[in-house]
């Protein structure tokens, strides 16, 4: 449903410019991955390898929702206008580049094995340069919101992740595209703790976020559940704050509309609280509940008895969210991507302003924390980066996030209008892979032994530099449907190399894909007929 705007801002900027009509871009679909994870008895597997059920194959997008797109977000997002995407998105989660003027690495570590108090960082990657000309930057961001609007359902939302240094601009470019009223509201996080040399800034240290939420069309009513936080108090944290008697510690609130025979239900439970020290007295009468020392009536709700000292508190959730930590302080979540956002900070946002099923988009994905989170929230997902690195990140996390019940995922490559398809893969290391069938046939067994390339470290083990490693066991020479992977979570953590996976009746050939610490690719493709090793191609 259309909405006119009955209000509008405007902002302007050098090369300001109306966004030019979005032509819908070749799209080519590279990977497919399935549905169910492989039972525990295959022994061969390391911790982290996932066995998966191929799917069907199609690069229909209304057959599979979810899918990764690799390339320019504006030509992705004119591909799902142009692909029956209109109007059907309930939420999108938009992490844009700031224009901070960095450049933004990546440390290239070894897998070592085992943890490691050395330091085993043996390069750094650029993974996107986040520095513009005057007026390109809002130029981008304006553009790309436009499409963004035409995708979301009349009851969506979107919420647009920002810094200090373009947080106002951005609100105006929001005002204009979406209209003043449908600002619903400014979310400030504290994505860190100040601390080091952050603790002497001048005029004080930046930690915060900023988040922008507007409605497509505020009126639908857009999508709307209270999120609610839960405090975790010690002891002395609790009873500094609350009350306490035989129970635990409570608070209270005004009994509002409770009938009488409600109250005398609550009294009877020890529900009910009476100032100064007093008691709570029935007037059956009057039918009304009083206090012997006067004021007012309270319904105690007490905190929840965690044990060995212990309490927690469930508190509503305004527009600062300083109860979310940012990965600073949750290192275990580190997936190596700069800029990345915390799983927890994308499931509020998800179970703030969505329903299970619905579709999500985040056209920034980078480290892949909002597909991951729609993906084991039950949501639909699409996601686009033009930083391939981006696309691998997110490929690993949701090869480790796949289960039983959960639907799988495909990749596609998009090329701009100006530009054709290009390969990512630049180099072809050597690798010693073997495939064979076992004696009763049905099952594959893929050996890798070796991995090297021209410029890389000494290492003892060739696992030390081997990021991931997938297989296809029934590959067509086209898309590359995954069956397997093998992608340690644990960042010392190394691929297994042996791998026992079923053999599909109509397999006769066998891609085994390995992706190095730097992002390499190079795929190992064997005729099943053939015992050894005998062919390396590029993806």
């Amino acid at each position: 449903m259309a909405h006119t705007r009955t209000n509008s801002t405007t902002i302007t900027w050098p090369g300001k410019r109306p966004p030019p009509p979005g032509a819908p871009p070749p799209v080519r679909l590279l990977e497919e991955w399935g549905l169910e994870i492989a039972e525990g008895e295959q022994a061969e597997f390391s911790q982290a390898a996932l066995a998966l059920l191929p799917d069907q194959p199609g690069d229909s997008l209304s057959r599979r929702p979810n899918a990764l797109f690799h390339g320019d977000n504006r030509a992705g997002l004119s591909h799902l206008l142009a692909t029956g995407q209109r109007g059907q998105v309930r939420l999108i989660y938009a992490d844009p580049p700031y224009n901070s003027g960095a450049t933004w690495p990546r440390k290239v570590r070894l897998r070592t094995g085992e943890a490691s108090t050395g330091d085993t960082i043996i390069d750094h990657q650029t993974q996107y340069v986040d520095a513009w000309a005057e007026g390109d930057y809002l130029q981008f961001i304006y553009e790309r919101l436009w499409e963004m609007r035409d995708l979301l359902a009349d009851d969506g939302s979107l919420w647009l992740h920002c810094d200090h240094r373009h947080a106002h601009h951005l609100r105006c470019l929001l005002d204009e595209v979406f209209g003043v009223e449908n600002f619903l509201n400014t979310i400030t996080w504290r994505s860190q703790t100040a601390r080091g040399a952050k603790v002497n800034a001048f005029y004080f240290a930046n930690s915060a976020h900023t988040i922008h939420v507007f409605a497509k069309n505020c009126r639908a009513p857009t999508v709307w559940h209270q999120p609610k936080k839960r405090l975790v108090l010690t002891e002395v944290e609790a009873a500094a704050e609350f009350m306490h008697d035989a129970h635990g510690f409570f608070r209270t609130s005004d009994p509002g509309t409770y009938s009488f025979a409600r109250l005398k239900e609550l009294h009877a439970a020890g529900r009910l609280y009476a100032p100064y020290s007093g008691q709570v007295l029935i007037d059956e009468s009057n039918r009304r509940m009083v206090c012997s020392n006067g004021g007012s009536i309270g319904v105690k709700y007490y905190l929840t008895d965690l044990g060995n000292g212990r309490h927690a508190v469930e508190r509503a959730v305004d527009n600062v969210w300083d109860d979310i930590p940012g990965l600073g302080t949750t290192p275990a979540e580190d997936v190596g991507y700069p800029t990345q956002k915390t799983e927890a900070l994308l499931r509020r946002i998800i179970e703030t302003a969505t329903n299970p099923g619905d579709l999500v988009l985040d056209p920034f994905v980078g480290s892949g924390a909002t597909v991951v989170a729609a993906q084991k929230l039950a949501r639909r997902w699409l996601g686009c980066d033009l930083n391939y690195g981006a696309i691998q990140t997110t490929r690993r996390r949701l090869q480790r996030t796949i289960g039983a019940d959960a639907p799988g995922f495909a990749i596609y490559r998009i090329a701009s209008p100006s530009s054709a398809f290009v390969q990512h893969s630049l180099i072809e290391p050597q690798a010693l892979v073997n495939v064979t069938r076992t004696l009763d046939g049905v099952e594959i067994e893929v050996n890798v032994h070796d991995y090297a390339v021209a410029d890389m470290p000494t290492v003892n083990d060739w696992r030390a530099v081997v990021e991931n490693i997938d297989i296809d066991p029934a590959y067509d020479g086209g898309v590359f449907r995954g069956t397997l992977a093998d992608a340690p979570h644990k960042r010392s953590a190394q691929v297994c190399g042996h791998y026992r996976l079923a053999a599909p009746p109509s397999s006769n050939c066998v891609a085994v894909r390995i992706t190095d610490v730097w992002g390499r690719e190079t795929l190992v493709v064997q005729q099943l007929a053939d015992e050894t090793f005998v062919e390396v191609k590029r993806p």
